[in-house]
C-alpha cells in the first residue's frame, strides 16, 4: 500500500479481493444479516479500515446501486456521494473537512478505542447532478465475527427534525421580533402629532413589514428549492440592479445599525439573465451573514467583478473565519452564531445558487484581509451597458 497524505483517518485501504472474501464470509452469517435487514435505519458493517463489507435493504432503497461494487469496498463517504469524499487521493475520512465530520468522528472511535460513539452528521452530498443535504444521526458499534473486528454502522436521516428546528427557531425568534417590532411602531404611530415623526414611524413600519415578509418568502423557497419545486425565471436583469437592490433592503436593517456598507458600482454596467429574485435574496443573505459577523463601526462592501465567462458577485468584510468553521459552513444546520437550528441562510444560497441559477458560491478568507464570498454567475449572453 502506498503512503497516502491524509489530515484525519488513516488513508490506507484492502483490496477488492479482501473485501469480496469478508462479503461472501458475513452473508454466510445470516443471523447477522437478518437482525441489520430488521433495523428501521439504513445499517453498514465496515472493516478496520472503514470499508463496507456489508449492508441492509435500507442501503440498497437510498444509494440504489446498479451493482454491489458501487458499495462493497467504498467508505460511507464516497458511497453517499459526499461532496469532500474525493478530495484527498486516499478518499473518504481524509481530507480536512472529515475533521469536523460526525461520522468521521464516530467511526474513528470506536475502530480505535472498540467502543459505541453517537454523533451527529451533516453531509452534502452530490446526487444527479445536484446537491443534497443529509442530517443524519450516527452510531457505531464495534462487533467481532469469525475472531476479526467490524464496526456496525446504523444512520438514522434526521433531516426532517432538524428542517422543523430550524424553521420553528426562525419564526419563532426572527419572525416574531419583527413582527413585534411592526406592532410596536403602529401603537407608536397613534400616539404622535408630529408630521416628521409620523413620516418617519411609517417609514420604518414599512421598512420592518419588507423585512418580514423577505424572511417568510426565503423559508418557501429553500422548501421548494429542497422539494425540487422551485420555480426559477430567467429574464435579461443588470448587475448593478442587482447590488443596488441589496443594498436597499440591508442599509435600512437592523443589523446595520452602527455599521457600514459600501456600495461599489461597476464601471460599466453588466446585463445578463438570470432570476433576480433569487439572485438578489441570495446575495442579501450573504450581505446579513457579514453584518451579524461584524461589529459596531466596521465595513460591508458589496461589488463585482467579470472575467471571461462569469459575473462575481462578491460580499467583504474585515472578519476571519477560523477553520473548524470554514470546514462546516454551507452545512444546513450549521450556525456561526451557535445558535441551534439557525444555519441554513448560506446553505439556502449554496442550494439555490447552484442547483437552480447554474451558478457557484464560494468563500476566501485571510487573516489580515479578512472574508469575500462570492456568488460566480455565468454571462451566458451577457452584454455590457
Amino acid at each position: 500500500m502506498n503512503e497516502q497524505l491524509t489530515y484525519f483517518d488513516r488513508p490506507e485501504r484492502l483490496g477488492i479481493d479482501d473485501i469480496l472474501t469478508d462479503y461472501t464470509s458475513l452473508k454466510e452469517v445470516q443471523i447477522m444479516q437478518n437482525i441489520i435487514d430488521s433495523m428501521p435505519e439504513l445499517v453498514i458493517v465496515i472493516n478496520d479500515y472503514r470499508q463496507i463489507v456489508a449492508f441492509n435493504n435500507k442501503t440498497i432503497a437510498l444509494l440504489e446501486p446498479k451493482s454491489i461494487y458501487e458499495v462493497i469496498g467504498k467508505r460511507l463517504g464516497e458511497a453517499i456521494k459526499c461532496i469532500h469524499s474525493g478530495e484527498m487521493e486516499a478518499g473518504c475520512g481524509t481530507s480536512k473537512f472529515c475533521v469536523e465530520c460526525g461520522a468521521a468522528k464516530a467511526n474513528l472511535n470506536t475502530i480505535t478505542n472498540r467502543v459505541s460513539s453517537l454523533e451527529e452528521c451533516k453531509i452534502t452530498s452530490k446526487l444527479k447532478g445536484k446537491l443534497v443535504s443529509f442530517d443524519l444521526l450516527i452510531n457505531t458499534s464495534p462487533i467481532v465475527i469469525d475472531g476479526k473486528n467490524y464496526t456496525i454502522f446504523a444512520i438514522r436521516d434526521i433531516s426532517n427534525e432538524k428542517r422543523r428546528e430550524a424553521l420553528e427557531k426562525i419564526f419563532f425568534h426572527d419572525v416574531l421580533n419583527t413582527a413585534g417590532a411592526i406592532h410596536g411602531l403602529t401603537k407608536l404611530l397613534s400616539e404622535l402629532e408630529d408630521a416628521e415623526e409620523k413620516e418617519e414611524i411609517s417609514n420604518a413600519i414599512v421598512s420592518s413589514s419588507e423585512q418580514l415578509l423577505g424572511e417568510i418568502l426565503s423559508q418557501r423557497e429553500l422548501r421548494n428549492a429542497e422539494d425540487g419545486n422551485l420555480a426559477v425565471d430567467f429574464k435579461e436583469i443588470s448587475a448593478n440592479t442587482v447590488i443596488l437592490s441589496v443594498y436597499e433592503i440591508y442599509s435600512k436593517h437592523e443589523l446595520a445599525r452602527g455599521k457600514v456598507i459600501n456600495l461599489n458600482y461597476g464601471k460599466e454596467d453588466i446585463i445578463f439573465h438570470s432570476d433576480s429574485t433569487l439572485l438578489v435574496r441570495s446575495l442579501g443573505n450573504l450581505v446579513k451573514n457579514a453584518l451579524e459577523a461584524i461589529t459596531n463601526g466596521d465595513i460591508v462592501n458589496i461589488y463585482y467583478d467579470v472575467d471571461d465567462k462569469n459575473i462575481n458577485f462578491n460580499v467583504k468584510n474585515n472578519k476571519f473565519i477560523p477553520e473548524n468553521i470554514q470546514l462546516q459552513l454551507f452545512q444546513r444546520s450549521f450556525s456561526t452564531s451557535g445558535k441551534k437550528g439557525r444555519g441554513i441562510g448560506l446553505y439556502s444560497v449554496k442550494m439555490i445558487i447552484e442547483n437552480y441559477l447554474k451558478g457557484k458560491a464560494w468563500f476566501i478568507t485571510d487573516i489580515e484581509k479578512g472574508t469575500v464570498f462570492t456568488l460566480s454567475m455565468p454571462q451566458g449572453t451577457a452584454h455590457i451597458e
